[in-house]
């Protein structure tokens, strides 16, 4: 299609009137892209999702598809998870920028782990959103204008007790029970020798705690040129996969003891012998069914996220279950202590305050209704969704218009 035909077939008004967003999504199979999804749904968006694979994709029979998508369904914008379908040399979001569609980029994991080697993505027609706080200056730095910081959030449609499986429930659940891989893979598995050694170095000589992740990292990032950059992202994640593998193991050898069920990888056999290991499990049916009939569900945020707080955090008291979790900054913005979440900030706490949960349910059922109350009210993915579109529609919409109180909940979820 010739440029001018393009320009006039995209010339459309974004955002037109008051109604209900057009949406291309960016859908590869990734869970988080399959909640949001469902969010859109809930809210009456209407969505096109747009097949993808998990690395960018900038050759010809993607754009052609793209480009077709675009004319017909006419999207007011794009929305990307992880900028997943964007290639690291910009073409695809060069072509969004010069035809002056939106994009909404939404990072569910620290984007300079994701974006360390491509600053050709950051155009003046993207609106960055950010679950990590910390990373907002650079990604400021990086040439997104005025990025926003918004946390992850439970799928409705999934984790919520009117969905739960009560058979699946009370064949999962378990006393005391942990969900999640090892991070051996990533750590020692995806690495050549030689980066390797480099992440083992970079470790030493940074400690990956403080400001790794807010100064020396990014920084490095800054400083290299294409190659190099590429390289010093990689070797600064295999270094922090290493450290979230050593905190895991030494939660899980800490609460040995009282017994947990682990749903996880093979490896964990090698890090923390004896433990009762199962296999893993279908994370929208099984995984929502374990949170709900497990007494206990412990939790442990990866080391690439500074601040912010994964998603079990959101998805185990949405499912109607009961979490201790990490200490984390951005969780005590929106749970309190003691009310409606708890929390250990040792492994040694968390075994003691493990033990005393496990017995005491009626204190334990309070603080776990309290906390699905707090998640089904403000921590729902429509709630982040419709967060999205009123950004989107305050910066690019080409006749603002009030937006319609959509963030509540169906009857039907409730």
């Amino acid at each position: 299609m010739a440029t001018s035909a393009l320009s006039r077939a995209l010339g459309y008004r974004k955002f037109d009137g008051g109604r209900s967003p057009r949406v291309l999504l960016m859908a590869p199979d990734y869970f988080v892209v399959r909640d949001v999804a469902d969010a859109a749904r809930v809210l009456d968006w209407r969505v096109h999702e747009l097949p993808v694979g998990a690395e960018g994709q900038g050759d010809g029979a993607f754009l052609r598809s793209l480009l077709s998508a675009l004319v017909e369904f006419r999207p007011d914008f794009v929305l990307s998870i992880n900028y997943f379908g964007f290639d690291e040399a910009g073409v695809l979001a060069e072509l969004l920028e010069e035809h002056e569609v939106p994009l909404a980029a939404w990072f569910v994991d620290h984007p300079l782990t994701i974006l360390g080697g491509a600053p050709a993505n950051a155009r003046s027609n993207a609106q960055v959103f950010c679950l990590e706080r910390t990373a907002l200056p650079w990604l400021e730095r990086f040439g997104f204008e005025e990025p926003r910081h918004l946390p992850t959030a439970s799928n409705a449609l999934v984790h919520h007790p009117a969905r739960i499986d009560r058979g699946a429930a009370r064949r999962l659940g378990a006393p005391l029970a942990f969900v999640g891989g090892s991070w051996w893979t990533r750590a020692r598995e995806r690495a050549t020798p030689e980066l390797l050694a480099r992440a083992r170095d970079l470790a030493g000589r940074h400690p990956l705690a403080g400001d790794f992740l807010t100064r020396t990292l990014p920084d490095l990032v800054d400083e290299e040129a294409t190659r190099g950059r590429r390289e010093a992202v990689f070797a600064g994640s295999i270094a922090l996969a290493e450290a979230s593998l050593q905190q895991r193991a030494g939660l899980l050898r800490a609460v040995l003891p009282l017994d947990p069920v682990v749903h996880g990888d093979r490896h964990w056999r090698e890090l923390v012998p004896g433990l009762d290991l199962r296999g893993p499990l279908d994370p929208r049916t099984e995984t929502p069914a374990l949170y709900a009939g497990s007494d206990v569900q412990l939790n442990v945020t990866a080391c690439q996220l500074p601040t912010a707080v994964n998603q079990r955090v959101w998805d185990v008291p949405g499912a109607g279950g009961f979490l201790l979790t990490d200490a984390r900054e951005d969780l005590l913005e929106h749970f309190t202590e003691g009310v409606d979440c708890s929390l250990w900030r040792s492994p040694e706490e968390a075994r003691d305050k493990a033990e005393y949960w496990l017995t005491h349910e009626a204190e334990r059922r309070r603080v776990a209704r309290a906390a699905f109350e707090r998640v089904e009210a403000e921590h729902r993915v429509h709630h982040r969704l419709f967060s999205i579109e009123r950004r989107m529609r305050a910066r690019f919409a080409s006749r603002p218009a009030p937006l319609r109180a959509r963030a509540a909940a169906p009857a039907a979820v409730a």
